[in-house]
């Protein structure tokens, strides 16, 4: 059984662990912390994208090398 109450701007979630191990816990509340911060985020679409690519670009120069020419 899944329970969960709002109040005081927050929403409490309990639901249970049997059958799933610590890891697999922690990625599902890591998935929430990262889908709360996505719906408070004001990063445009446009932002998102530039962001993407200027992380791709700074990888590429970190990593080249590693593919050769």
């Amino acid at each position: 059984m899944i329970d969960v109450k709002a109040e005081n701007g927050r929403v409490l979630l309990a639901f249970p662990t049997e059958g799933m191990s610590a890891e697999q816990v922690n990625e599902f509340v890591n998935w929430l912390r990262v889908e709360a911060a996505a719906r408070r985020s004001q990063l445009t679409a446009d932002d998102a994208w530039r962001l993407s690519e200027d992380i791709k670009e700074d990888w590429w120069k970190k990593n080249e090398q590693r593919f050769g020419k």
